[in-house]
């Protein structure tokens, strides 16, 4: 969990405090795929306390095991996002764009994995060069060679094939 000590913070205005450390962060769904980190991420923020809020700035950046969309195979994915966000104390309201905390410890775990799911591929590729799968007898193309025989024809047109053979003979 990435969890911030932000008791000073909140009694000294515009005193930046910097914060650099390694946390596990907890796995979490997206689209019905459970995805994991297989270490620590690490974070390097800056805490900036401007009296009715705080606001967090800086990056995180580590590894996250993601599935290939192609070939199927487990890989980790590395990422490096920035983090920007305001925090207010729960009891004075906030808007949209501002977190409401309450407390002297400062949660920040769920708006980090939200940046990591904005900076996710739309495709995850374990490698630019991935041949995927078989369409027909589903071999992993990057380890094996596939035999199968393939057949470029539709199965749906496969009626229609039958009749241009019969009718050429």
């Amino acid at each position: 969990m990435l969890q911030l000590n932000v008791e000073m913070l909140k009694r000294v205005q515009g005193d930046p405090c910097r914060f650099d450390f390694l946390a596990e962060l907890p796995p979490f769904e997206l689209q019905g795929k459970n995805l994991s980190f297989p270490g620590p991420v690490k974070a390097s923020l800056v805490v900036n306390s401007t009296g009715s809020a705080l606001a967090v700035e800086g990056e995180v950046s580590g590894k996250l095991s993601l599935t290939c969309d192609r070939c199927l195979e487990h890989f980790d994915y590395s990422f490096e996002v920035p983090i920007k966000e305001n925090y207010t104390r729960s009891t004075e309201g906030g808007g949209d764009e501002v977190v409401s905390f309450a407390g002297d410890i400062l949660d920040i775990t769920p708006e980090v994995i939200k940046s990591i799911i904005l900076s996710l591929p739309m495709k995850a590729i374990c490698r630019e060069d991935c041949r995927g799968l078989c369409p027909s007898c589903g071999c992993n193309l990057n380890k094996d060679r596939c035999d199968c025989g393939k057949e470029d024809t539709d199965l749906r047109l496969s009626v229609l094939k039958d009749l241009i053979e019969k009718s050429s003979k």
